[in-house]
This record gives C-alpha cells, structure tokens and sequence, in this order.
C-alpha cells in the first residue's frame, strides 16, 4: 500500500502530463476538487455551444479501451454551475450510455448534481429538456430511460447508477456491477460513441468502472 502511495504522489507530481486547461481562473471553478484536473493532451473539448454556455472547457477525459482511445469519458460528478456543460459533452459527443457510481449525497456531503429527471417530472437545464421514461431498479443498481431533446431532436440515453458503492471502499459484492457492466454492455450495444462514466471526483469509482469493463471486453472478445 505504500509503494502504491509513493508511486500515487510521484505520479501526481509528474508535470509531463500537463493540465493548463484545467488550471485556468476562467476554469478552475469548475473543477470539483482542485488537484484533479483533466490532462491537457486528451481532455474533452467541446465544441457545442448554446446560449447560456460557450467555454470549450469540463473536467473530463478521454480514456483508451479496446474500441480505441476515446472508448471511455472519465468526468467528475456535474456540480451545479456544470450541468449545462455536462449535457453539452452528452449531445456533442452522442453519448448513449451513462454511468454514474455514487449517489448525490454522501456522509453529508454533496457529491453530485442532480442532471436526470425523475418519472413524470421533466427537468430543464438550459436549452435541454430532459425527462424519465422508465426507472428500473436492477440487482443493486438503477437504470433510468431518459429522452433528451435540444433543438427539437431528442434521443433516448440510458443512465445507470451505483449507489452502493463506498467513496475509498469497494462494493460488498462484486456480483451487482458485473450485473451492470452485462448490462450497460447490451444498452451500448455496437455504438462507437464513448461511455460517459463518473462518480464524484471522477478518478477512483470511475476509473476502477473503467478498468472492470475493459477487461470485460478484453474477455469477451477472445471468446
């Protein structure tokens, strides 16, 4: 565990990797935690703008799978001020699939924005209309059918959530998130869009969930 420590802070320290974007003043406020900021060299851009949002800045990485170098997008838990850009990263990017491994309040603590709606009760964030088809509570997990329309087109997103997961803990069981990882595999289906995966802080939960569903597809493409 310390080795893993010291190489954790070596790493953190390493500026070959830099992260300026993140760093920005204009930026820096929407960044969750301040020393977990996006690599400049495979940061999510984005490109779509709407009138109430135009920075080409979140707090969101590309990650590699096995379709790739941009089968995953790592991002933190949307806070209040970041939903619009959230959406705008979903819309641009075609995101069919999101998973989010936490729950909006943890030990007190406010960890993620509310940026679904709940059944019957559509939610506006800027100029996305967003609202809840179906819920389904699942073996330790949720899934939620959401329709999200921007500029009359809508598009059907699935949106996954883990709230048994612990911050700096594991799950009870591993049984629940291959479960989910099956699952998330048959809505995603043969879309070459990334998989929007989060938590709060978007590095632990989130890169773990990265990791299992890689090596999920590695597994399963040597069947």
């Amino acid at each position: 565990l310390q080795k893993l420590k010291r190489k954790s802070v070596k790493h953190r320290n390493d500026r070959s990797f830099p992260t300026a974007a993140g760093e920005l003043p204009e930026n820096s406020k929407k960044n969750r935690y301040k020393d977990i900021l996006p690599f400049d060299y495979s940061r999510v851009v984005l490109s779509l703008q709407t009138d109430e949002a135009t920075s080409d800045y979140i707090n969101a990485n590309f990650v590699q799978g096995l379709n790739g170098p941009r089968t995953y997008i790592a991002t933190q838990g949307p806070l209040a001020h970041t939903v619009i850009d959230f959406w705008r990263m979903i819309w641009e990017y075609g995101i069919k699939v999101i998973v989010m491994a936490c729950q909006e309040v943890e030990a007190a603590k406010r960890k993620c924005e509310m940026y679904w709606a709940e059944e019957n009760k559509p939610k506006t964030y800027g100029s996305f209309l967003v609202e809840c088809e179906t819920e389904d509570a699942c073996k330790g997990y949720f899934v939620r059918t959401l329709k999200v329309t921007f500029k009359e087109e809508s598009r059907e997103i699935f949106h996954f959530q883990f709230p048994s997961w612990p911050d700096h803990g594991v799950p009870e069981s591993p049984n629940s998130i291959l479960c989910m990882v099956a699952h998330i595999h048959r809505k995603q289906g043969a879309a070459a869009s990334p998989i929007c995966m989060h938590c709060s802080a978007g590095c632990g939960r989130t890169g773990a969930l990265c990791v299992i569903h890689y090596t999920w597809d590695l597994i399963k493409s040597k069947v």
